[in-house]
């Protein structure tokens, strides 16, 4: 049995995937099991009524997450994997046609996980997040915005990846704390990988490679600060705090429709983080680098 921390989330899993561990934590993480099971002890996709929750398109292939009355959860992807979410939340089956597809095991490594965490109660911001030497750094821009990029040039400062894409937020005795994503990232091709420390190149995917990083645990803790990434043509290069509340976040919120019932929650969770981590907003040109940007903000955290 292997362990995984998954965005509040400690799986323990009998599937071979990548970014587990062989000793397990515990702690204040919510358990899931994720287990394989032959795609017959699946539930039909057409056997009941069901509710779409979610469809798009990765890598090509349909991905579609549908929910019963019941309140358990199919997810879908193309014709290579088939999930079932028990209506605790505590166990994920999953059927796959090529136990070795990194294609399937991206998409439930990310997207199938983070689904449980927000169904399981976490709130979820887009943000890549990195362990700083002045605390957790959530560096927050919508998809394509640069997140991973500028997360990797904090690693090859010496900071430690938290979260890539989605970051998890609940509220522990009376304060936010923020919950790390698998050590796993989705790096542009211009990024070398090998300046992240020990990693491994899992495969490409169009204009990006998947890595996995050698990374210890990370335990829940407050966000220390909020960068707000700006890449717009033209932009004067800067970094200035910002007043912040709530509203300046709930942009960026990763959720679903049918879960607008936990509004007020949302609300709550994300002014609790810039009530006490400073909001900085970045401002530049798409073609400034990286490391420029880096430095702007390493000015402000100073």
């Amino acid at each position: 049995m292997a362990y995984l921390d998954a965005f509040g989330l400690e799986v323990q899993t009998d599937i071979s995937v990548p970014g587990t561990r062989t000793t397990r934590l515990g702690g204040q993480r919510q358990p899931l099991t994720l287990t394989g099971a032959p795609a017959e002890e699946l539930p039909s996709l057409l056997d009941r009524p069901h509710y779409v929750r979610n469809l798009q398109a990765y890598d090509g292939a349909p991905y579609v997450m549908l929910e019963s009355e019941a309140g358990d959860v199919l997810f879908a992807y193309g014709r290579t994997a088939l999930a079932h979410l028990s209506p605790d939340g505590g166990l994920l089956r999953c059927a796959v046609a090529a136990e070795s597809d990194r294609a399937w095991q991206r998409v439930l490594l990310d997207t199938v996980l983070w689904t449980v965490s927000l169904l399981r109660g976490f709130e979820l911001l887009h943000a890549a997040t990195v362990a700083h030497d002045r605390g957790l750094v959530a560096l927050v821009a919508h998809t394509g915005g640069g997140k991973s990029s500028l997360a990797a040039e904090f690693l090859r400062r010496g900071a430690t990846l938290f979260s890539d894409d989605i970051l998890a937020l609940d509220e522990v005795g009376g304060s936010v704390h923020a919950h790390a994503g698998p050590a796993l990232m989705n790096l542009p091709h211009a990024v070398d990988p090998s300046a992240l420390g020990s990693h491994t190149i899992l495969a490409d995917f169009g204009d990006e490679r998947w890595v996995a990083l050698d990374r210890p645990p990370e335990d829940p803790r407050p966000v220390s600060a909020v960068v707000l990434v700006n890449r717009v043509a033209g932009e004067r290069p800067r970094c200035t705090p910002s007043p912040a509340t709530s509203l300046t976040l709930l942009p960026h919120a990763v959720s679903l429709p049918h879960l607008q019932d936990r509004a007020r929650r949302r609300f709550d969770i994300f002014g609790g983080v810039v009530a006490h981590a400073p909001v900085y907003s970045l401002h530049a040109d798409p073609a400034l680098s990286p490391s420029d940007l880096a430095d702007l903000i390493e000015q402000q955290l100073t």
